[in-house]
Parts: structure tokens; C-alpha cells; sequence
């Protein structure tokens, strides 16, 4: 259903590429997800495979349709819910699908048993007359997925649907993306927090830094990642001095370094993963202690998955 092939993607004003050489394949019937930090590139692959954003190099295709060649032949088989959608307030909800679906040109009797059909979908068939301003985050967030299915889209692109739903209303969301993939759906959705969309997907991707770091079967990725070594370590140092010249030792650790680094200049504290087992950690720390660094306190823990790439 979806082949993403070699997208290259920058931004005015961004010295990192948004996307680097991306590339993905999710076939047809998957809820596929993409797990990363907060400027990982997972909003701009969802972009690009909605026709937003046109890739600087490769291309996406959609049912065989090219984002770059064929826009039009790929909007009508996407459906697309961006993390902050638009809702007119005062609309009631049979009215807001109502809208919806005029604009699609559904008419008549046909637009009313679709609205019908949405609506019980959804689960807010009791809510129909409400107006948008009295639901929920839950309810809202069902609303604007029941939109996103007016004109029976093949592929759904969701960014961040769990964002800000209580357990209750995730456990909602995930019970309709699995009826919505029954029904022979395809869904790519966004994240940065593995424990909100891991039982939803079938696949997973995960993204750091513009580039698809390993993707496969949910279990196969989670397992892949959980077996790697990891260390998140928390030093203080004592000076400002000392904790500039621990955070380029930091950088200078590239090939031992995945994730992100966090100073914080007024504790006089620096965060950070390395990629290796204890020996890493203690090689870490020799190396500051040769290179002068007055290093007060020094703690290390295994990393959990979700420290290792999800960290903003």
C-alpha cells in the first residue's frame, strides 16, 4: 500500500534534514507505527504521504500512485488527521460530519445513512446533537477520525492520536483502529511514546534524527532494541568550565552516543546515553577524569527503550 523510497527533506533555516534517505514499505491492511522523539521526522513523512510537503529527493507511493506525479490519485485515497486539527465549536456533531460529507459531494439519503454509520463507528451516536465544545479530548479525537473516514479512504495517516487521552479513551482508540484494519484500512500513525501506541500496531518504525533506525513486527522491534546494551548516565560536575568541557567529551563519544544530550547549566548537571555496557560507562568516565573535569557526582542505570530514542 505504501513505499516510501530514499525522502530527503530540509527546511529553511534547519541545519539537520527533517528526512535523510528514508525509506519504508507497509503493506496493505497494516497499522503501522512510527515511534520517535519530538523532531524525529515522523510529521513529515506523514506530510509527504498526505501530499502536504513535496520531498527535496525520492518519492512516496500510495496504491502505486506517486506523491510527486499523481497529488491528486493519492488525496483520495488517504485520509489524514494532523495532531492539531481544526474544530468549528459551535457545530453539533451530526453537523460537523454533515459538513464534511457536502463537501465531498455525498448527497441525500446516502449522506444521512453514512452520517448514521460514522456516527456508530465512532461511538457518538448519544452525542449527535452536542455541540463540539461540550466533548471531550477522547470524543473528539474519534470525531475527527470519523471525518478523516467520510469519503472511505483506503489509508489513514494519523499523527499523534493518542496525545492527551486518559487510559480509558486510548484503550477506545485502540479497540476502533483494530475494527477500522478489519475492515481492510491501512493506518500509519505517529508517536513519542512507545507504551501509548505499542499495543495498537501490528509494525513498528522507529526514527531519530530524519532516519529509520529499524522497523519490523511490534515484538521483533521491541525485543531488538530492549537486547541492545545501554546506559543512561547523570554526572555533576562543578564549574561551568567543567561542564562545557564534559558536554564536547560528550560529542567527541559519537560512536558511543545514541540519543540526546541534556545540560542543565544552573544545577551544573549533564544527561546522556551511551551505547555500550558498563565498560562504556567507566571508559566515559576515565576519559572526563584525564581531560581535567572535576566530576562531583556520577550515576548510571540500564536505559529503558523509551529513554533511549524517545527522549526530547
Amino acid at each position: 500500500m505504501v513505499d516510501a523510497r530514499n525522502l530527503q527533506k530540509n527546511y529553511p533555516g534547519q541545519r539537520q534534514p527533517a528526512l535523510e534517505d528514508f525509506s519504508l514499505a507497509v503493506p496493505e491492511g497494516q497499522i503501522f507505527g512510527l515511534i520517535g522523539a519530538n523532531g524525529a521526522g515522523k510529521t513529515s513523512v506523514l506530510k509527504i504521504l498526505a501530499t502536504l510537503v513535496r520531498p527535496d529527493k525520492g518519492d512516496a507511493y500510495v496504491a502505486g500512485y506517486s506523491v510527486k506525479r499523481n497529488p491528486q490519485e493519492v488525496r483520495r485515497l488517504i485520509g489524514y488527521m494532523p495532531d492539531n486539527y481544526g474544530l468549528y465549536q459551535d457545530m453539533q456533531v451530526e453537523e460537523y460530519l454533515d459538513f464534511f460529507a457536502a463537501c465531498y459531494g455525498i448527497r441525500g439519503k446516502k449522506r444521512h445513512r453514512l452520517i448514521n454509520e460514522l456516527l456508530e463507528l465512532v461511538d457518538l451516536g448519544d452525542r449527535r446533537k452536542e455541540e463540539l465544545r461540550n466533548l471531550s479530548r477522547g470524543q473528539k479525537q474519534r470525531l475527527c477520525l470519523a471525518h478523516t473516514l467520510v469519503h472511505d479512504p483506503k489509508l489513514l495517516l494519523l499523527d499523534e492520536p493518542s496525545s492527551g487521552l486518559d487510559p480509558r479513551a486510548r484503550v477506545e482508540l485502540r479497540e476502533l483502529l483494530r475494527e477500522l484494519s478489519h475492515m481492510g484500512k491501512t493506518i500509519i500513525l505517529s508517536s513519542h511514546v512507545l507504551s501509548e501506541i505499542q499495543l495498537m500496531c501490528d509494525a513498528l518504525g522507529i526514527m531519530e534524527r530524519g532516519q529509520l533506525i529499524t522497523y519490523g513486527p511490534t515484538e521483533t522491534v521491541v525485543n531488538q532494541v530492549e537486547a541492545l546494551p545501554r546506559r543512561a548516565v547523570k554526572l555533576r560536575v562543578l564549574t561551568q568550565e567543567d561542564l562545557k568541557r564534559a558536554a564536547d567529551l560528550a560529542g567527541a563519544f559519537s560512536n558511543l552516543l545514541k540519543g540526546s544530550l541534556r545540560i542543565d547549566e544552573t544545577n551544573l548537571t549533564l544527561d546522556v546515553v551511551l551505547d555500550g555496557d558498563d565498560r562504556t560507562s567507566a571508559s566515559f568516565l576515565t576519559h572526563l577524569t584525564i581531560s581535567g573535569v572535576f566530576v562531583a557526582q556520577y550515576g548510571q542505570s540500564t536505559a529503558r527503550l523509551e529513554e533511549i530514542f524517545l527522549r526530547n
